[in-house]
Parts: structure tokens; sequence; C-alpha cells
């Protein structure tokens, strides 16, 4: 199980340093949802890596720009929301990936290459490896186009949005059984071509639920999340 969590709000490199010691493998820089602007989420991304966990950016849409910036401050992976065709997979792919899978431009003695100079077949061959590319399910047509996305190359992970997910299905929760079978209809594309699923929720229960499932990816929670849960919780006991 590959862990991770998503940070939207919170802009103190302690956050960082305090999800590094809880343990997660990763996290998420939300520029769809968050309030991070570039120069923000590139000093972040910077401690991350220095705290050994990996940094993954979820960007707000397809724009190359952002996503090769973000690449170059030192992101590891970028989870991209509402894809719905192949073809978008295939122009994300793109924008991530340097030459012969993408068309990136290159970029040495920035953060992806911890500011070293690097040699530019070494660069390509590193980052074309490492970089992590994640597929955000949300919608009812990517549902219906599991096969084509998952079998596109250089895709892996297929990350299931539970929330906008039981919107688009016209489901009251995110644990309807409509939504359930949705996702289970993810796990099996994955498993169909090798590629890894995961999903969000707040609840580890649910996550352990998906795990058993044959899901790999927990996304557990948020910064804000964490602050609602632990200020309730300890209102609570208080009390």
């Amino acid at each position: 199980m590959v862990t991770g969590t998503l940070a939207m709000d919170m802009r103190a490199p302690a956050y960082v340093h305090l999800l590094a010691d809880a343990g997660f493998d990763s996290i998420f820089f939300d520029l769809e949802h968050g309030v991070y602007d570039l120069p923000m989420v590139a000093d972040l991304i910077g401690t991350t890596r220095l705290c050994g966990i990996t940094p993954i950016v979820r960007v707000p849409d397809l724009r190359y720009g952002d996503i090769a910036r973000l690449l170059d401050a030192g992101a590891q992976g970028v989870m991209i929301p509402r894809i719905d065709t192949a073809a978008q997979v295939e122009e994300a792919i793109r924008h991530i990936k340097y030459p012969p899978r993408g068309d990136r431009g290159a970029a040495s003695v920035r953060g992806a290459t911890d500011y070293h100079e690097v040699p530019p077949r070494e660069l390509i061959s590193h980052m074309n490896n490492e970089t992590l590319v994640i597929i955000q399910i949300e919608r009812a047509q990517a549902i219906s186009n599991l096969d084509a996305i998952a079998s596109v190359p250089g895709v892996d992970v297929l990350l299931v949005g539970p929330y906008d997910l039981a919107i688009a299905l016209g489901a009251p929760s995110t644990t309807d059984p409509i939504v359930i079978a949705a996702m289970d209809q993810v796990v099996a594309a994955g498993q169909r071509h090798g590629v890894t699923t995961g999903t969000h929720a707040s609840d580890p229960t649910i996550l352990k639920g998906w795990h058993t499932k044959g899901m790999n990816m927990m996304l557990c929670g948020s910064d804000l999340r964490f602050l609602q849960h632990g200020a309730k919780a300890m209102l609570a006991g208080l009390r």
C-alpha cells in the first residue's frame, strides 16, 4: 500500500515535516481546489523532497505551462482531474514526459535535479521512468472508457475521486451501490491492464476496504480534515 494525503491550505514547511514524521509516503499538493500559487508550492515541493517523501501535484487542467513548471520545481508525479478519454490521457503524457514519449521541454539545474547539472540523456531516462502519471476517474464517461484510458502506455495510476463520481452518477453519497459498482469497474480495469488503482477518503475503514479489493494507492484525508477532526476530538475530550 502507498499512502498519501492532500495538502490544500497549509503553507508552512513544518506541516510537511509533520506528515513525514507521521509516515506518509507522499503529499499531493492540490492546485485544483487549494490556495497554492507556483512559488509557494515550489518551496513546499523542495521541503518534501528533503524530507524523503514523494511530492505530487494535482493540477487544475491540462495546461502545459503549469505541468512543466511544477515538474521542473521537483514534483515527482502529476495527478490530472476530470479525465474522460484516452485522447486526454495522451495529451497529459505528452506534457509530462520527455521525448520520445512526450514533448516536454528540458531544463537542468532545477528542483527536479536537486539543482545538479545532469546530462540530457540521463535526465530524460530518469524523469521518463520515475515521474508518476495519475489519472483521476471522476465522471460517467470515464467509467465507460476505462479500458481505453488504462491501456494508454505511461499511465501509472487510476485514482477515483469518489465525491465527484457520486455527483456525476446522481448518487446521494460516495457509499451508494452505484458508486461502489463503478469503483469496482476501476479496480477490474486496472488489474486487466497492469495499472495501479486507488481512491481518496477521510475514513481509514473505507480505504482498508478498497485495499482489500485490490486498490493500492490510498489518499488519506487532507490538511483541513486533519485540523477539523483533531480540533473536534480535543474539544469532545475536554467537554
